[in-house]
């Protein structure tokens, strides 16, 4: 039992089809080229799989009245818009010579038909484009029209000269009969005799170029014979009542009439009787009205064999005048077994995409032999994020990192998978957004059964939950560091630009409470004192931001710092808030350590600073400054028996203008612990926080330069 053509089968087999063939994606990109099409258009495959369209094949420059790349896109068109098959007139579409041979364009004719082919989906997936290279028989058919134009000339201007020689030849008798002025006549005469002469002479001539012309003639009527003799598809003419006037061999062998047998019968003998009556009202309109509906076009019908079978073909068909009459030649082409292999194509296609595409969990694709994406699962769309309308005919290497493409690793990987059968590896891929993702991939090498590459099969599996947690780690700081430049910049921005106007609120409201308060109702002053309060304080919480944003700014300055020394000048600093209350402050043990002394004081100051705020309405206030040991550094801490605070709102303790309390209750505002994260952070360490409600809370911090014991 025979197998069942695999992929690379129906490709080998598609590729040497002798119908010329390009396949299509909708956006114009060649996936697909027959080896027929090749040769006739002097290209290469490698050169052209995975370029647009009318890249490969433009116009040609030194031909201002070009219209090929015109006319074809609007038969592409045509297809992708109405679904269904568009066939074009004769086009004249010069084709550039390869650069060893000049790289000139060489004038061509063709005959095309643009077909589209539909997805699972109903969508259309590809346009087959299929030519037929009639240049030779556009040549001869235009040779022979000027050569008929010559002899209807010729005929004319001998028709012209015997009526001259008739009418010389009665002046000379006339001449005969008047003798008596003979001496009188002899001049004329003997120069009429010239002129009869040199008449003759160009009628010779005429006439010479006539037979020439027709020898001409015969020689283009013998070398279309010839042609059509032994061309493979059917070559059948008619006049105008639609009998057969020629028909070739290759007529002879596809409808399987001799040609004897069919000269002066009728066409619609090689057409199923439903036809017929189409056919007649479409010769009638023709030679009617001009207006033709299959003339100068490449349609799809159906034949019918001698013995009464039907096949399809294809049927390019052109009309010409001789003498006044009409005449028709059609070439014909039995596409049994193209169509044969279009169904096998798509039944494999269909197959294929349907195994490929129920696959969601992997990304499966194919790869030519030089590294671009030719199909495109559901799975890959998934993984990558890709359409397949936006990345079949790129090149794999966009799913690698920057840096791997400049070690060349896909260019290896496809080297090591075509020397040795296949590859597997794992790293890190970009998807279309530009997140990397971490990926298991398998890639295998396509052969023919000659050994030829004909691509590559790749497998990539997403394992990205294995480095998920440290990827999302490294990818949260790098938006975080970005996030917190701009913030800075906007706040240094907006506390600038804010200070100028703050004063000046502030000091007319002096000035109007100082020299104008006999004219003040008591109200008008209370509204005046609540507008220079909230300035104020607009003015603290705008020197909080700007202390806030030059943090990132500022270099930091890292040496030796005994935490120690720090905090007893922040008590002594902070005496005047000890004023009238009973506070206990323990300071344990605070091991040395590298850091920024201006910066590391600014912890400690806003720390103790708000343990002491905090436990304003205690009775006896208890704060306690140390340090201990934990996972192999150094943790200072600052610890009060104050108000608390809830810890379900711990993530917000440390955001810019993010408060627990009333500011009625505790005044502040809402910067001090964002400037006591950014001064850790940037010593590369971190800070935290412990509370209970009415019970005091316990401020943690430790960083890159503190270490137990220093």
């Amino acid at each position: 039992m025979a197998q069942p053509l695999s992929t690379s089968d129906f490709q080998a087999l598609f590729e040497s089809e002798p119908g010329l063939y390009l396949v299509l994606t909708p956006a114009l990109t060649i996936v697909a080229v027959s080896a027929a099409y090749l040769k006739a258009t002097m290209t290469k495959r490698e050169e052209i799989l995975g370029r647009g369209l009318f890249e490969v094949f433009p116009d040609n420059p030194d031909d201002p009245t070009a219209t090929g790349v015109r006319n074809l896109r609007a038969s592409l068109d045509r297809v992708l818009t109405n679904r269904v098959p568009d066939t074009m007139a004769v086009q004249k579409y010069d084709i550039r010579r390869p650069e060893s041979d000049g790289g000139e364009f060489e004038e061509r004719y063709w005959s095309p038909v643009n077909s589209p082919v539909f997805g699972v989906n109903g969508e259309i997936a590809y346009i087959i484009h299929r030519v037929e290279d009639v240049t030779e028989f556009i040549r001869i058919k235009q040779e022979g029209s000027e050569q008929h134009l010559i002899i209807e000339r010729l005929r004319t201007r001998a028709t012209e000269m015997e009526a001259e020689i008739f009418r010389k030849a009665q002046q000379i008798q006339i001449t005969e009969r008047l003798r008596a002025r003979a001496a009188e006549m002899e001049a004329d005469i003997f120069r009429r005799a010239q002129l009869i002469q040199e008449v003759n002479n160009q009628l010779r001539a005429e006439l010479d170029a006539r037979k020439r012309a027709e020898e001409a003639l015969q020689k283009s009527e013998e070398g279309f014979r010839a042609v059509a003799e032994t061309a493979s598809d059917a070559i059948v003419s008619a006049d105008k009542h639609g009998h057969i006037t020629y028909f070739n061999p290759g007529a002879e062998r596809i409808f399987g009439y001799a040609a004897r047998d069919v000269i002066g019968r009728p066409l619609t003998l090689l057409m199923p009787q439903r036809f017929h009556e189409a056919h007649r009202q479409g010769l009638s309109r023709f030679l009617t009205t001009g207006q033709a509906r299959v003339i100068g076009r490449t349609v799809e019908l159906v034949g019918q064999r001698n013995e009464g079978t039907e096949f399809p073909l294809e049927l390019s068909i052109a009309s010409w005048k001789v003498g006044g009459d009409t005449f028709f030649t059609g070439i014909l082409r039995d596409i049994t077994e193209r169509k044969q292999t279009e169904d096998a194509l798509r039944a494999i296609e269909q197959r294929f995409r349907l195994m490929v595409t129920s696959v969601k969990d992997y990304a499966i694709f194919m790869l030519d032999p030089d590294g671009h994406i030719v199909s495109w699962n559901e799975g890959a769309e998934r993984i990558k994020g890709y359409t397949a309308d936006e990345i079949i005919g790129q090149h794999f290497s966009r799913f690698y990192p920057s840096e791997d493409i400049q070690r060349g690793k896909p260019v290896h990987e496809v080297k090591v998978a075509a020397s040795e059968g296949r590859l597997e590896d794992e790293g890190w891929r970009v998807r279309k957004d530009g997140s990397r993702f971490w990926a298991n991939v398998v890639i295998t090498a396509m052969r023919d059964k000659a050994g030829t590459l004909r691509g590559f099969s790749k497998v990539t599996r997403d394992l990205t939950e294995q480095k998920r947690a440290e990827e999302e780690i490294k990818k949260y700081n790098v938006q975080l560091e970005a996030a917190n430049k701009e913030l800075d910049a906007f706040s240094y921005s907006v506390a600038h630009d804010l200070r100028a106007p703050l004063r000046a609120i502030d000091g007319f409201s002096r000035i109007l409470l100082e020299d104008h308060a006999p004219n003040l109702t008591p109200e008008a002053q209370h509204y005046l004192n609540v507008v220079r309060k909230n300035s104020q304080h607009m003015g603290l919480l705008i020197d909080d931001l700007l202390a806030f944003s030059r943090l990132s700014r500022q270099p930091l300055n890292n040496q030796l710092v005994k935490p120690a020394d720090l905090v007893q000048q922040c008590v002594e600093e902070l005496r005047a808030e000890q004023q009238g209350r009973r506070v206990e402050i323990a300071i344990g043990d605070l091991p040395a350590c590298q850091a920024d002394p201006a910066l590391l004081k600014q912890v400690w100051m806003n720390l103790m600073s708000n343990a002491l705020k905090y436990t304003r309405k205690q009775e006896v206030a208890v704060i306690e400054v140390g340090s201990r040991e934990q996972a192999g550094a150094c943790v200072y801490f600052v610890k009060d028996n104050g108000v608390g605070f809830d810890m379900q709102y711990v993530d917000k303790l440390f955001g810019v203008f993010q408060r627990l309390h009333r500011p009625e209750e505790y005044a502040g505002t809402g910067v001090g612990l964002a400037i006591v994260q950014r001064i850790i952070h940037r010593h590369g360490g971190r800070v935290w926080a412990e509370a209970t409600v009415k019970q005091g809370a316990t401020f943690f911090f430790t960083f890159e330069g503190a270490a137990p014991h220093a």
